[in-house]
């Protein structure tokens, strides 16, 4: 069995990174032997824009994984990783062999939804305001920012 697992390094003593979409790394560790398999680096992700979460469990259902250990999960990411038959064991803490170790000894429990909202921090479907969007709604015009996402409008 392959579990990945989301860490700030490469290596089965790095830290858990909680944030499943923006984790430096995902370390997938074979849970018999506890060795590390293979390591998927995902530090592009953790200055995009959106789609972080999407991204990174598309390359984790890819690797073959059948469960992953982090600290929070989104909806979209958590929908993917379902999908594909991932069981996610959300709120781990400690390193990567800690997290392995409570999931051989079964005292990490797999999760029965996502653990975050859309973005932390923001109400769901609330947008940025700072993008680059074509916003034609009259109220909007240029850098309107709210629901449409900002940018360069037009006004009518």
């Amino acid at each position: 069995m392959k579990i990945a697992v989301s860490a700030t390094g490469k290596g089965i003593s790095a830290s858990i990174d909680p944030r499943f979409g923006r984790a430096g790394y995902f370390v997938i560790v074979d849970a018999d032997s506890v060795q590390v398999v293979d390591v998927i680096d995902n530090s592009i992700a953790q200055n995009a824009a959106h789609g972080a979460g999407i991204n990174a469990a598309t390359m984790i259902v890819e690797a073959g994984v059948d469960s992953v250990i982090t600290g929070k999960v989104g909806p979209k990411a958590y929908a993917v990783l379902e999908a594909a038959g991932i069981k996610v064991i959300p709120d781990c803490s400690g390193t990567v062999l800690d997290a392995v170790e409570q999931f051989k000894s079964g005292t990490a429990r797999s999760a029965d939804g996502p653990t975050e909202n859309a973005h932390p921090g923001r109400p769901a479907g609330q947008a940025g305001g700072a993008g680059g969007g074509m916003c034609r709604r009259r109220d909007m015009g240029q850098g309107g920012g709210g629901r449409c996402g900002g940018g360069f409008g037009r006004r009518k």
